[in-house]
């Protein structure tokens, strides 16, 4: 049984996400889309890509991923803030309505 706190307000979202975790809608929040000074390119993107791809498996938590699974996340990770946060933002409600937090 897992033992992670997910967050407790699942709402809808009324427009696209700003991030790609609770809160999704929240603007004025330093997000790590942000290229630092210090990185390439490919450094920005590597380090995006792993900041999304950890999005969308913490509300899947426990639940067992399969290679193709895990496949299809690495992919959705590869899309814009507005795509993983909005599918990020529906794994958690649809964990609500299970009951599983």
């Amino acid at each position: 049984m897992s033992t992670t706190q997910f967050p407790t307000s699942a709402t809808p979202l009324r427009r696209p996400p700003r991030r790609v975790r609770p809160p999704f809608d929240m603007s004025g929040v330093e997000t790590l889309d942000s290229q630092q000074s210090d990185e390439t390119i490919d450094q920005w993107r590597a380090r995006c890509h792993a900041d999304r791809t950890a999005a969308l498996l913490e509300p899947l938590d426990g639940v067992e991923l399969g290679e193709h699974d895990r496949h299809v996340i690495e992919w959705l990770a590869d899309q814009d803030t507005s795509v993983v946060g909005t599918v990020a933002s529906l794994l958690y409600r649809a964990r609500a309505v299970d009951g599983a937090w």
